[in-house]
């Protein structure tokens, strides 16, 4: 041991006199003397310039904003359609009826016109037919066109979120008010507002197919209107 501890001073003189460059020679005769470098080592450098390293350390994933679909929202469900009401029953026509039927009723604007005045229209019996409504009310119901109706109207039934187009003109003789009521992109009824200064009424002239041709043959009745004062009905008195 006090040979060993001898061989160790011994060492260390013979290093102190040669100086730095005589021990950065011997670091393998000397497994206790620990060397700290910052320069990396071969294996090192050969790691650090391969391709799979350069490539490893260069990327950097960015998102591809490209690649992301737009958001375009689609329906849910069905679109909403309206629902057809039943198809009119109409009555048959005679064989041997008039070339023009006459319709009266009640004025719808009862304010604006004089009291015990009805209104008269003149219609083709072989074109249209009176019949019962589906609201209880009297109409007239096209013979050839399904869902072509003339309904009296005050003014009461616009769809939600609809926008009329208003227009004044004669049709024949008679002055109206004509509005068209569009819901969407849809013309839904017509509506007609007119009378002679004794009387106002309304009609509403709804339709499916066939809109232009249910207006005209339309117009070709509402053409004919007037008033007329109602005749009370004489009830016989019974002598005793």
């Amino acid at each position: 041991m006090q040979r060993f501890l001898l061989l160790v001073f011994l060492l260390s003189l013979l290093l102190t006199a040669c100086g730095p460059a005589m021990a950065t020679q011997m670091p393998d005769m000397l497994p206790f003397v620990v060397t700290i470098t910052d320069t990396p080592t071969d294996r090192q450098q050969a790691l650090l310039a391969s391709p799979e390293a350069s490539a490893t350390a260069a990327f950097t994933p960015t998102p591809d904003r490209s690649a992301t679909p737009e958001f375009t929202p689609t329906p849910t469900g069905p679109t909403p359609t309206d629902t057809l009401l039943p198809q009119l029953e109409l009555p048959t026509e005679r064989s041997n009826a008039p070339a023009l039927t006459a319709w009266t009723g009640l004025p719808t604007y009862p304010g604006d016109s004089e009291a015990g005045r009805l209104f008269r229209v003149d219609y083709d019996p072989d074109i249209w037919a009176q019949t019962e409504g589906n609201y209880g009310d009297i109409v007239l119901a096209h013979r050839q066109i399904d869902y072509c109706v003339i309904t009296p109207w005050s003014g009461r039934g616009l769809p939600t979120d609809s926008k009329v187009e208003h227009e004044f003109r004669l049709v024949g003789e008679v002055p109206y008010d004509i509005s068209t009521v569009i819901a969407g992109d849809e013309v839904k009824f017509v509506a007609y507002v007119g009378g002679d200064k004794r009387l106002l009424t309304g009609f509403q002239v709804s339709f499916q197919d066939q809109k232009e041709q249910c207006l005209q043959d339309a117009e070709t009745i509402l053409a004919t209107l007037r008033s007329f004062i109602a005749q009370p009905t004489i009830t016989p008195s019974v002598t005793p």
